[in-house]
């Protein structure tokens, strides 16, 4: 074999196994992509993306990154979405989220806290009309119960562990229907459709200050114990330092504008882990 071969195959095996070595490096297997895809769950018919869009603009434009937002139907949307590549952040509810970690490499990183509130939790409300008879959580056994969606945190895990803790269960009621939505819930009590709605606090609050409803035409029977805040959750699929990037953008993007997110005009996000869910993750085993 001549010098000359000896070189070239020495050459082409320099080049084989850099290859190989870029493509089992960290780098090559994280490679972000150039659009990011951020999913959103309909918990109000008033339209979560509306609610996100100043939020985006900052976080593209301080991480300089491109985001597109995308409305999905329900919360088994979501997380296949991330499941399948096809989204890399996502608004999620609390018991969305559990799931998502558990099935889509999903890590939630931030959760926004309202004007005038001092932490990023929120409730579970119980509400009738006005004109209701019902007056706390035992009246509503033999009535009809409205609740969310199936998985929703606050209009459906949480508001069925308040039933079971008043000494309640499926069969003492009427009937048991699933709206839609925190919207469709709210207005299905105000239409007598349903004696009692089941929904979070953050989408009352925010159509009373909307004037959808007034407040006198609702009354809160009962709401629940805190609930855990719904995150904003990134893929761990992303680069870890893309990851801290969007998170820095997010916590900090009070300070270029006004903010939104879950229920409304947000004053600031805070730094939220996957550990301030695993009560959650009890609830939802217990219930199981």
């Amino acid at each position: 074999m001549t010098i000359q071969r000896i070189k070239s195959k020495f050459l082409s095996l320099c080049i084989l196994f850099a290859s190989l070595f870029y493509l089992m490096s960290p780098l090559a297997a994280s490679a972000d992509p150039e659009i990011l895809k951020m999913v959103f769950v309909p918990a109000s018919e008033k339209g979560d993306v509306s609610d996100y869009e100043s939020l985006i603009e900052i976080i593209s434009k301080r991480a300089d990154i491109l985001i597109e937002p995308i409305k999905v139907v329900d919360y088994n949307a979501a997380v296949e979405a991330m499941r399948a590549g096809r989204a890399h952040i996502a608004w999620y509810g609390g018991a969305t989220y559990i799931k998502a970690a558990e099935i889509a490499n999903a890590e939630a990183f931030a959760a926004g806290v309202r004007k005038g509130e001092s932490n990023a939790g929120y409730y579970a409300y119980f509400v009738v009309r006005a004109d209701s008879p019902i007056q706390e959580l035992k009246d509503i056994k033999g009535k009809t119960l409205s609740l969310s969606s199936i998985g929703s945190t606050s209009g459906d895990l949480i508001p069925r562990v308040e039933i079971k803790k008043a000494g309640l269960n499926v069969n003492d009621f009427k009937n048991i229907v699933y709206a839609g939505s925190h919207d469709a819930c709210m207005l299905s009590a105000i239409n007598k459709q349903a004696d009692v709605c089941g929904m979070s606090s953050r989408n009352f609050d925010a159509r009373i200050s909307d004037g959808t409803i007034k407040s006198s035409d609702m009354r809160i029977i009962h709401l629940s114990p805190l609930v855990p805040p719904p995150p904003l959750a990134y893929s761990k699929k992303l680069s870890q330092e893309l990851r801290d990037t969007i998170k820095k953008a997010t916590l900090e993007a009070h300070k270029f504008g006004k903010i939104g997110g879950y229920g409304g005009e947000m004053s600031h996000y805070i730094e939220v882990h996957d550990s301030d869910f695993d009560t959650l993750r009890d609830i939802s085993r217990l219930l199981k």
